[in-house]
Formats: structure tokens, sequence, C-alpha cells
């Protein structure tokens, strides 16, 4: 990779990340929110289990598996300089997938009961009236389906495109409206206006990417004949995408793509899928404890992973297109190194301070001296955080065997994992509670990681092994001045102000800032080219953006 694809490559992660990272934090905020005005009981069981359906179908066929299956095909067309048939495809695919999954949206919607049966069958004679609310607000919450489906295709046009920042932002507006609902009407409706509040940013989320979809849709650029005359209206017709092509192969390569992605993704977030079957044995409120510890979990990944992720995947499958290896080979090395250092720092802090965090970011409100609930979800980010730098890596791993179109690699990892999962979680949850199953989880992730690695390597020529191990080996040593620092400072400063809010926000926001003080001092003193490549990102965000490669970030 060439410095000034390495620097374009660098701000366009860092814009993302700082797109991602307003999304998180106000994703944060969301819960806060919720948590305070709703509480942290078995309402907030309900909910959790009623929004993972429509998020599991939603993963399996619509915005995360379209996207999936989309960019290789619809990249490879315009490195190929096939714009046309490119959004012949794009236009074809999204007519197929709105029409299929307003079918599925229905079905989910009448057959709901069913469905909550099944998900949380501890349930049914014991709290049915959790189980109604589950089931209205799973009703309510089904149409995001559909809605995320065409969003999913729209971000993978634009990410072809090399432009991530309209899908980045789009979530914050999500957030916005989903806390804007719920302070306004949570008192009158109670969680229905949470799920309105759902399905109104969902459809948002959409509307906010058309702008920029439409701004870089096809035009027709040739025009045999007069204006005017048939032969001229004959040719428009002859080459425009916008009609379907059912036959293409293209879109037939999208089809081959999307079956091994939807039982991957499937296999992965069936693993979430038992994760909330078995919590729910334990309890109404187990599953909303490893949700809200999720949510936190997911803030670094989100941030960063996602980002160096999201704006790699359009290179990877550029360079598996085109069959450059070599590149491929950077990059892939690139980002695995930049999300363990960027991650493992995360894994740290809500390790030794996962009680001190649930405690500041819950409990308020509603949740306000539910000890239960606060001691359930810190366990949970806990046991989250051993696997948290595997879970990132896995999802650029995916991605780039997606690249490569060998699809079902990760199928059969997954398959393996989901027994293995399954295993973990009735062997741990008795013992370790809610723990147990998040500890399951990371364990489950560390050998997927591996796993993905050695099947990986000998279908590019390797994966730059050493490098890799040294960088994250190196990235360890770095932790435990972290651990120490940031665990002694929050000890100090809670002994000496106490338990009040802005104390808390001194305690633990003084223990991250030392901790991660000391993190980046002791990767400068190992030399570590992480910290050189994220302070150069930080310095070149600050230069003129060009127009060229993935620095295309404007909308």
């Amino acid at each position: 990779m060439s410095n000034e694809t390495k620097k374009r490559l660098g701000r366009a992660a860092a814009m993302l990340a700082l797109a991602t990272a307003g999304s998180r934090v106000l994703g944060l905020v969301r819960e806060i929110v919720m948590v305070s005005f709703l509480g942290l009981g078995a309402e907030m069981g309900a909910f959790t289990v009623a929004m993972k359906v429509p998020n599991l179908v939603r993963t399996l066929l619509a915005d995360t598996a379209l996207s999936a299956a989309f960019i290789p095909v619809f990249s490879g067309l315009l490195e190929k300089g096939r714009e046309r048939d490119a959004w012949q495809v794009a236009f074809t695919v999204a007519v197929v997938a709105a029409s299929a999954l307003g079918v599925v949206t229905a079905l989910g919607m009448v057959f709901s009961p069913e469905v909550v049966k099944v998900v949380a069958p501890g349930w049914t004679s014991k709290f049915p009236e959790t189980v109604g609310l589950t089931v209205s607000l799973m009703r309510i919450m089904f149409p995001t389906v559909v809605i995320m489906g065409i969003a999913g295709i729209f971000m993978g046009i634009l990410n072809s495109y090399n432009h991530f920042a309209m899908p980045a932002i789009a979530p914050i507006v999500w957030n916005i409206i989903i806390i804007g609902v719920v302070a306004l009407f949570s008192g009158r409706y109670g969680f229905h206006a949470l799920a309105w509040g759902v399905m109104l940013g969902t459809l948002a989320e959409l509307l906010l990417q058309v702008p920029s979809v439409w701004k870089r849709r096809w035009r027709h650029q040739a025009v045999l004949g007069s204006e005017g005359a048939p032969g001229a209206r004959a040719e428009t017709l002859r080459t425009s995408p916008w009609r379907l092509a059912l036959r293409s192969a293209e879109v037939r390569q999208v089809g081959v793509l999307l079956g091994p992605v939807i039982l991957t993704l499937g296999i992965i977030n069936f693993n979430s899928f038992i994760d909330t079957i078995v919590a729910a044995l334990l309890g109404e409120a187990a599953p909303a404890y490893i949700d809200k510890a999720f949510r936190l979990f997911q803030l670094p990944q989100g941030m960063f992973a996602i980002a160096i992720g999201t704006v790699l995947f359009p290179a990877l499958s550029r360079h598996g297109a085109a069959g450059r290896m070599a590149e491929f080979r950077q990059d892939l090395s690139l980002g695995i190194r930049q999300i363990f250092f960027v991650t493992l720092p995360f894994a740290a802090f809500f390790s030794v301070l996962s009680v001190p965090t649930i405690r500041l970011i819950y409990e308020h409100g509603q949740a306000y001296g539910d000890q239960v609930a606060i001691s359930g979800t810190a366990s949970a980010l806990f046991f989250f955080s051993v696997g948290m730098a595997f879970v990132s890596v896995n999802t650029l791993l995916n991605r780039a065997f997606y690249s490569i179109r060998k699809t079902w690699v990760p199928l059969a990892m997954g398959a393996v994992n989901l027994a293995l999962n399954a295993a973990l979680d009735l062997l741990l949850y008795k013992p370790l509670g809610v723990g147990g199953i998040t500890l399951s989880t990371s364990v489950v992730s560390l050998v997927n990681f591996f796993g993905l690695i050695l099947l990986l390597s000998p279908r590019v020529g390797g994966v730059d092994g050493r490098r890799v191990a040294w960088s994250a080996v190196r990235a360890v040593i770095a932790l435990i001045p972290l651990a120490g620092v940031a665990y002694g400072v929050w000890w100090g400063v809670d002994a000496l102000l106490g338990r009040a809010l802005w104390a808390q926000i001194l305690s633990v926001g003084a223990a991250y800032v030392a901790g991660g003080a000391a993190y980046c001092l002791a990767a400068w003193a190992m030399r570590m080219p992480e910290l050189r490549d994220v302070l150069s990102v930080i310095r070149t965000r600050r230069e003129a953006r060009t127009p060229e490669g993935v620095s295309d970030l404007e909308g």
C-alpha cells in the first residue's frame, strides 16, 4: 500500500470512526435514558426479547447480509468500468429484497405469539403478562426488517463509491429520535413509546441515505437519433438500468454469495439467540442484563473495529476481484493490527472497572438502588471483555473471506462455534449466571479467530502472521500499566469523593484517562507503529480532503 493510499484510508477511517463514535456515544445516552425512564426489570427483559427477533431476521435477510453479498459484486462491476450493469444489479436486488422482506415482515407480525414461545420458553406459563407485552412490542418493530433491507442496499452502494459518512451518520439520527420519543412519551405509553421510537428512527435511517444514493445514480449518456425520435427512446430504454434483470449473471452471483452469508450470519446470530433463551431460564430480567452489557461492549467495537472494517471491505473486494493479493494482504494486516491496538485497551478497562462503569452508566432513575441488576450487568460485561478484541477482528476476517468469494469458510467455522456456544452456555449459566453466558461468547470468539486465520492464510498467501502476533503481544504488555493505573486512580478518587453522581463521573473518567495515557506511553516506549499510525491519522485529519480514493466522505 502506498503512503498516499494509506493516508487516504486513514482519513476515511478517522471520519467514519468519528461519525460512528458519535452514534455509539448517543447510543449509550439512549440506553441511559431508557433505563432511567423505564427501569431494568421484567418489562425491559420483554423489550429485549421483542427486539431480538426482528433484529435477527434483519441481520440474516436484510441489511447486514445484503451488504455482505452485494458489495463484492457491485464494487467488482465498478472496478471493471461496468457502472450501468452495477446499477441494474442494485435495482433488481432492491426490488426482489423489498418484495421478499415484505412477506417475511407480514408473517412475523402474524405469528409473533408463537415466536415468543420459542425464544422465551420459560416465560409462557410463569409470566403471561410479560409474554403479552413482548408480542405487542415485537409486532410494532417487525416492519424494521423491510426498511433496513433497502437501507442495507443503499449503504452498499454508497460504500462501494467510497462514501462512508452518511451511512455512519444515519444511526445518530436513529438514536436521537428514540431518545426524544422515550423522554416525551414513555410516561404515558411506557415501552410502547420505545418500540415506536425504534420504528420511526429506522425509517429515518433509510430516508437520510436517499439523497446521497440519488446523487450517485447512473445517468444515461449516449442517445442515438434526434431528440424525440423513436430511435432515441428505444436506445434509452435498452441501456437503462432501471429494469429487472433476474437472469443476469451478476444478480445470480449476489444470490450465490447471499446463501452462505445468510447461513453464516444465522449461525453467528443464533449464538445470541441461544444466549437469550438460556438467559430467560435465569429470570425475566436476565436477558436485559446481557443486552445492556452488550451495548457497552459494542461501543469500542463500533467506534473503531467496524469503522476500519467498513472502510477496508470495498478495498479488499476490489483487490480480490483484480487478483491483487499483495495489496490484499497489506490492507488486511493493517486492519487486524489496528483493531487489536484500539480494542484491547477497552477490554482491559471493562475488566478492571466493570462495576464502576455499569454503576455510572445505568444506576439512575427507575434503576437506582437495583443492586441485583447492577451486579448482573457488570458480571456480563466483565466476561464479555475477555473476547472483545477477537470479536472485533473476526468481523474483518469474515469480510476478507467475502471479498475473495469464499463465503462457505465462515459458514463452516460458524457451525462449529454454534455447537460450542450452546454447550458452554448450558455448562456455565448455572455456576456463573449471566456471566457464564457471556464468557461462552468470549471463548467461542477466540476459537473462531484462530480457525479463520488458519483457513484464510493459504488462500491469500499469508496474513502477515508474525507482524500481527508481535503487535498483539506488545499491546497486551501495554495493558499491564493501563490496568494498574486505571484501577488505582479509580480506587483513590472513589475513596476520597464518594459515590455521588458527579464524584462517579470524576473517578471513572479520571481512571479511563489515566489508564489510556499509561497505555499510550507504554506503546510509545515500545515504538509500536500502530500508535504512530493513529497519531498520523489525527494530524492528517486536519488537512484538506482529497477528492479521490477512499477519502470521499462528503455527501
